[in-house]
């Protein structure tokens, strides 16, 4: 069973935009980036970049790890859930 995560990247950034009174427009504006990118990642249908997650990391006073390890988590999980691939793990054996 595939481990859950406390929260996706875009719930996170969905959190803190509502909690600083923003919307994916103003941030855009703000941190120097796509709109459209932001939407896409509070949707969680885009990844964070390391760009990105500088960017956030600066204007919301936190880490780029928060991003890029929240980013991480939520790959991994949806990962392990993903049929095809684990599939395809169980035919590679391990080296040595």
């Amino acid at each position: 069973m595939p481990t859950k995560i406390k929260k996706s990247p875009g719930t996170l950034l969905l959190e803190l935009i509502s909690r600083n009174d923003l919307n994916c427009n103003r941030l855009s504006k703000e941190i120097k980036c796509s709109q459209t990118a932001l939407r896409l990642i509070s949707l969680d249908k885009s990844r964070i970049t390391t760009s990105i997650a500088v960017r956030l990391a600066k204007y919301f006073n936190t880490k780029p790890e928060l991003w890029l390890l929240s980013q991480m988590e939520y790959d991994l999980v949806k990962a392990a859930a993903n049929k095809t691939l684990q599939k395809q793990l169980n035919g590679i054996s391990k080296a040595g």
